[in-house]
């Protein structure tokens, strides 16, 4: 086998779905809880007005260190559900793309036989 070869194979190899949701979710979650965390270090009057936004989507949240937990929590799971999507919706465009290069193929495959008995 070329190397052309085992590049095209392994870049059309299929995404393991709960992988990439593990490692999406798992980055997410702890960059939800550092930035909290770093936010509550720095302190000030008022304390991360931005990331305060986020209870509008997680309930519970807010800026603190419990809040940074309940944060943790909810960006492995919103991760974890976007990692999973990513890979579903890939390795199905892939499926679809390979269909369609077969189908071609032997369509070709028929129209040659036809035009060349």
């Amino acid at each position: 086998m070329s190397s052309t070869d085992a590049i095209i194979i392994s870049s059309l190899a299929k995404l393991d779905g709960i992988a990439l949701g593990i490692s999406v979710g798992l980055l997410s979650g702890m960059l939800i809880f550092v930035a909290t965390n770093v936010l509550i270090y720095k302190g000030g009057e008022v304390v991360g007005p931005n990331l305060a936004l986020l209870s509008q989507y997680f309930v519970g949240y807010e800026v603190s260190f419990g809040g940074s937990i309940i944060g943790l929590i909810y960006g492995m799971i919103a991760g974890f559900i976007l990692g999973w999507l990513i890979a579903t919706i890939r390795n199905l465009v892939l499926s679809v793309y390979m269909f369609i290069l077969r189908l071609k193929g032997s369509l070709s495959a028929v129209n040659d036989y036809i035009d060349n008995p």
